[in-house]
């Protein structure tokens, strides 16, 4: 019997007690010069447990056309179609490389979450419910397009360190901000 497999990269927060129901497509993490792949040598864990030991922030980069290649081979040689959901575009280019692989199945279908973390966490839960229901993926995705409408993430910083390191704000914002205790909301 053909399935609707849900296909999410790495980023996308889901509950331990479904997230083996799920398909992953890791994402790379870097701490320096080493390079981990989100979920094979790296935990949640371990790293929370690195970004503290860390004085350097780790940088993460987009999954490859070729790691969801792999899994988009797989989904179609079981005769499955599949729902994949990623992280937003306008946050990383995992999106796009979902599409490129995309391409070439014609049963792979790609929503961009247009959130992150426990926002596309959302969706992708929504996306089981539905694939449990019984609903297609041309179905599966309807749903999900209309429902990422509703869904926003939003983020109380306690400290403007990691926007500053970042680069998102200036040295001097990031001071202005600390002596005035500000504590920004951030929404996705």
């Amino acid at each position: 019997m053909n399935q609707v497999r849900i296909i999410i990269d790495s980023s996308v927060d889901t509950p331990d007690w479904c997230r083996d129901r799920f398909w992953i497509v890791p994402l790379t993490i870097r701490f320096g010069d080493e390079e981990l792949i989100d979920g094979v040598s790296i935990d949640r864990r371990r790293f929370y447990e690195r970004l503290v030991e860390c004085d350097t922030l780790p940088t993460t980069s987009q999954a490859t056309p070729a790691a969801f290649q792999r899994v988009f081979e797989e989904t179609a040689q079981a005769g499955d179609s599949a729902v994949v959901i990623t992280i937003a575009s306008k946050l990383s280019g995992t999106y796009q490389s979902a599409c490129i692989a995309a391409a070439e199945f014609e049963n792979i279908h790609v929503v961009d979450s247009r959130t992150a973390a426990i926002g596309s966490g959302i969706l992708a839960e929504l996306a089981l419910r539905c694939a449990d229901a019984g609903q297609t993926a041309e179905e599966i995705v309807g749903t999900l397009e209309k429902k990422r409408e509703d869904v926003c993430v939003l983020a109380l910083l306690d400290t403007l360190e990691y926007l500053k390191l970042g680069g998102r704000i200036s040295k001097t914002v990031a001071l202005a901000g600390g002596l005035l205790n500000i504590k920004p909301v951030c929404t996705i």
